[in-house]
């Protein structure tokens, strides 16, 4: 006689249980929806995996229905490349019998490391068909992830685990046309943004309707994931993993693996497209070009290879989830018509365009926009709009990131940021005298706010002229002499006095804003170390870089660096070189807390205070302090991606689902 389910058969007290005629042998693992044995089919003898419910959800309708759904859903498909359903049961407990694979998952199976290019062809051909068999009869699964493809010993590819799917009515591709017009509308826990973060499509994160495409975002992740070795979106927390799939590119494929061809990574990126109408429109095209590439490959051919480009990332500055807001700054102008400057109000902002370089010294390329950034940073009062804020604004204008912030594009910019000036600055030489210019411009009028013009007399010296002439115009914008002489540290005392330290510097701060890659950064900072040992700056950023790559120690290491040279930094500087001492190198998220409450204080206009504030509080649990500093960064900045993530995150810690719902959408 069959045993009864009872509420003390679970773990090791089902093994050698029968469940109608499935024998249990032993279990073989357990998710948020389920505990999966592998059982004997007494009648067919052969294996099967039995998925029962957790006992905690088991009585709950709504993970019953999303259950049933699974079952449903996975039954009506007919593939090599699918788990095969052969019976569902319901009597005290529910469970699923279903095909038992003998290999294992695609997370262990790629092992951290790149797979060979035929096995990422064969697999992602295998994969794509997959989808493809579900789209074609209206099923998405919306949970694509390393978790839910299995690799059997003989090589083929098996999609499992469809207890997110969403049944799409008849004759629908998309599912983006009024999804209340169907009558099977997708069954999810409420309030929850179903499936898993770092896999999400970014309308997946966002609550928006779904269709097919969203599965080939997640299914791009994962040929992203075979080709380097590591997730396209790795973070601390949720809020940094959804940030970066919202708003930033995975790291370029020719970085983390030099073999990888030229094509595979164009289909990759067309795949993982945050625009779904500019990815591939059906699982069956990307499908057909991976077999495409798979014959040229296959026929002989020499595989064009792409050329690794310039190591470049993003810098996020705090331990876990905090983007650092520095400022991008820019400086113009050359000869000015002396004018009475007209001070700014406290609660202006400012764009920074990017400085005019006219030397044709490639060394002041971005450098010195970095060198203003690190002065006018160190200001209470005044408030450039944050690099992120910047790239996000490009986008919504049409233009591409990185886009270098002219006059003109820098005034549209600041008139639709409601900022009240922009900064233009250059450099130009005569000989060896060099001629540095920066003025502040209404962007309403087109009027001059502010002027300064100063020489330096050698390129040596071109750091603390810069310095100089920053310090004069913050005075003429309206800032009190009592903030100037106290946080007015120079630039060539401080964080560096040398240029290529701070190229190299600024070049790892850009390439982490634009390209989100923290093993070229970390390459570009110990460069800037190497070319000055007391680059507090540089330590700094490199165990933040290193922190997000997973490597504590060296985080931790690169920290303690930092803080011995803490007398050799800006006030600005102390606070991030010692709160992130704190975080990496000793653990004392309390002491973190103060130094970021006292930086948030000295500081009333600096958002990272405040996100990386709500991080220390999330570590320590405190999630409704958490919330309460992310609005106030958002406030602070407003429509800033990674605050949004942030608060999503939150929320979701704290049961606020709708709450969470709708910050996403309106992200």
């Amino acid at each position: 006689m069959p045993a009864m389910i009872g509420e003390t058969m679970i773990g090791q007290t089902m093994i050698g249980q029968t469940i109608s005629h499935f024998r249990v042998v032993e279990k073989l693992g357990a998710g948020g929806m389920g505990v999966v044995y592998k059982a004997q089919d007494i009648r067919l003898e052969r294996a099967v995996a039995l998925k029962f419910l957790p006992e905690n959800v088991a009585t709950d309708a709504q993970a019953l229905e999303r259950f049933r759904r699974e079952a449903h859903a996975a039954s009506a498909l007919n593939h090599p490349g699918i788990c095969t359903i052969y019976d569902v049961g319901e009597r005290d407990r529910p469970f699923i019998a279903m095909e038992f694979i003998d290999g294992e998952g695609l997370r262990n199976h790629i092992g951290g490391k790149p797979l060979p290019l035929d096995e990422i062809l064969n697999l992602g051909i295998q994969i794509a068909d997959a989808l493809d068999a579900a789209h074609v009869q209206g099923i998405i699964h919306r949970d694509i992830k390393p978790a839910n493809i299995f690799v059997t010993k003989r090589g083929q590819a098996k999609v499992l685990d469809f207890g997110l799917a969403k049944l799409l009515p008849k004759g629908i591709a998309f599912a983006g046309t009024d999804s209340s017009s169907s009558a099977q509308e997708p069954v999810s826990m409420v309030g929850y943004i179903s499936g898993t973060p770092s896999y999400m499509s970014p309308e997946q994160i966002r609550g928006d309707d779904l269709d097919p495409r969203t599965d080939i975002f997640s299914f791009g992740l994962l040929l992203y994931e075979m080709t380097a070795g590591r997730q396209a979106f790795a973070g601390n927390t949720g809020g940094a993993i959804i940030e970066g799939i919202l708003s930033r590119r995975p790291p370029p494929l020719s970085n983390l693996n030099p073999e990888v061809p030229a094509r595979l990574e164009e289909i990759i990126s067309r795949a993982v497209h945050k625009d779904r109408e500019q990815r591939y429109q059906s699982a069956a095209e990307i499908r057909e070009e991976l077999k495409q590439l798979k014959l040229y490959v296959d026929s002989g051919h020499t595989v064009r290879i792409t050329q690794p480009r310039s190591p470049m990332r993003k810098w996020v500055i705090a331990g876990c989830a905090a983007v650092v807001v520095l400022l991008g700054l820019a400086i113009a102008g050359l000869l000015f018509n002396a004018r009475r400057a007209r001070a700014l109000s406290g609660t202006d902002t400012i764009v920074l365009a990017d400085f005019n370089n006219k030397t044709g010294d490639a060394v002041f390329d971005d450098t010195l926009l970095q060198g203003l950034a690190v002065q006018l940073e160190q200001s209470p009062f005044l408030s450039p709009i944050s690099d992120q804020r910047v790239q996000q604004m490009l986008q919504l204008m049409g233009r591409p990131r990185g886009t270098k912030l002219t006059s003109e594009i820098a005034r549209d910019l600041c008139a639709r940021t409601g900022s009240k000036a922009y900064l233009m600055g250059s450099i130009s030489n005569m000989g060896s005298q060099y001629v540095i210019g920066i003025n502040a411009v209404n962007c309403q009028t087109g009027d001059d706010l502010a002027q300064e013009q100063i020489t330096a007399d050698g390129k040596e010296h071109v750091l603390k002229a810069l310095g100089d002439a920053a310090t004069k115009l913050r005075s003429k914008l309206g800032e009190s002499l009592k903030t100037i002489q106290k946080l007015d540290a120079p630039i060539d005392q401080a964080t560096t006095p040398s240029l290529e330290a701070l190229q190299a510097y600024s070049q790892g701060r850009k390439s982490i804003l634009l390209k989100g890659d923290y093993t070229g950064a970390v390459l570009l900072f110990e460069r800037a170390i190497s070319l000055d040992a007391n680059f507090a700056m540089a330590f700094a950023s490199m165990g933040t870089s290193y922190y997000n790559l997973g490597e504590k120690n060296l985080a931790a290491e690169n920290a303690r660096k930092a803080y011995e040279l803490r007398a050799r930094v800006s006030e600005w500087e102390r606070f991030y070189v010692e709160s992130h001492y704190h975080q990496f190198a000793t653990g004392d998220l309390e002491k973190a807390r103060q130094v970021y409450e006292l930086w948030e204080q000295t500081y009333p206009r600096e958002q990272v205070a405040r996100n990386n504030l709500g991080v220390v509080y999330q570590n320590l649990g405190e999630h409704d302090k958490a919330l309460t500093k992310y609005r106030e960064a958002g406030q602070v900045a407003p429509s800033d991606a990674l605050t949004y993530a942030n608060i999503v995150d939150a929320n979701i810690h704290l049961n606020h689902f709708d709450e969470a719902n709708a910050t996403a959408k309106e992200a």
